[in-house]
């Protein structure tokens, strides 16, 4: 059992620590016959050939863009909406509640072709807006988890403040955000990762060299070079690209399995 355990972990791992030892490797060993954990002549150069190659910076400013707006976009539009479902009463709440969870069976590329369309007919092709907006609306799962952390509440909290005369807004900003700090960061770090990682409708609706994210810029260190690749900066760039979404989630691992744990998903 702990042979098979440890089996899976280093082919789990193994193309993490291949990435980081190309990034730092000298371009002749990259493809050499032995292979060792850590390159005997370590280097900088791939990191400094990556941003002469491309627009490396630039791309990592796109995706940081990218990915906090829609994080903050999902929040903007999910708390409210998770609020009105989980809290207040009102006509057809059930019905609009169950057409939002209907939302998350529709497969992801059924939708690209209608939204790839009315993205080009408003004029927000090659645009990081035509990235961050249509994704802001597929927030179906957000909506859902924080329904059901507004639901965890007591409701007595929500009767005495209707009684000292607080309104929905005032009951969800004052009374219930203090109390489910967990589970909004924890959507928050979910949204953010996805944002940062998305790949296929950014490459269909940006075009431009300087508009791409990271994950879309990638593909070009792939296509240019020898043996197929510039293989020692593409792996300098993923291992930049991969840094913030490692860091982010050691920090937030704890409030991602407390915001599970106490949300009522099992």
């Amino acid at each position: 059992m702990h042979a098979a355990f440890i089996a899976v972990c280093v082919a789990t791992l193994f193309p993490m620590l291949w990435m980081l030892r190309t990034a730092f490797a000298p371009s002749q060993d990259v493809f050499r016959a032995t292979l060792s954990l850590w390159p005997d002549n370590a280097t900088l150069g791939n990191f400094a050939a990556a941003f002469r190659l491309h627009p490396v910076g630039t791309w990592f400013m796109n995706s940081v863009v990218v990915a906090g707006a829609i994080t903050l976009g999902k929040l903007a539009v999910s708390l409210p909406a998770a609020f009105a479902f989980g809290v207040l009463s009102f006509r057809g709440r059930d019905a609009a509640f169950a057409l939002v969870v209907g939302t998350m069976t529709v497969p992801y590329v059924i939708t690209l072709l209608p939204t790839y369309v009315a993205v080009a007919g408003i004029g927000l092709y090659d645009t990081l807006s035509g990235v961050i907006v249509p994704t802001i609306g597929h927030c179906g799962f957000v909506v859902f988890f924080l329904r059901q952390a507004f639901k965890a509440l007591p409701r007595e909290l929500f009767e005495a403040a209707r009684i000292d005369g607080a309104g929905p807004w005032r009951q969800m900003v004052e009374i219930a955000l203090p109390n489910i700090w967990g589970a909004v960061a924890a959507m928050a770090v979910l949204s953010f990762l996805g944002a940062w990682n998305l790949y296929l409708w950014p490459h269909l609706i940006l075009d431009a060299s300087e508009h791409k994210t990271l994950s879309i810029g990638l593909k070009l260190f792939a296509t240019t070079g020898e043996q197929g690749g510039e293989w020692g900066p593409l792996m300098a760039t993923a291992l930049l690209a991969a840094l913030p979404v490692v860091v982010l989630y050691l920090v937030a691992q704890r409030q991602l399995v407390s915001a599970f744990a106490t949300s009522g998903i099992r």
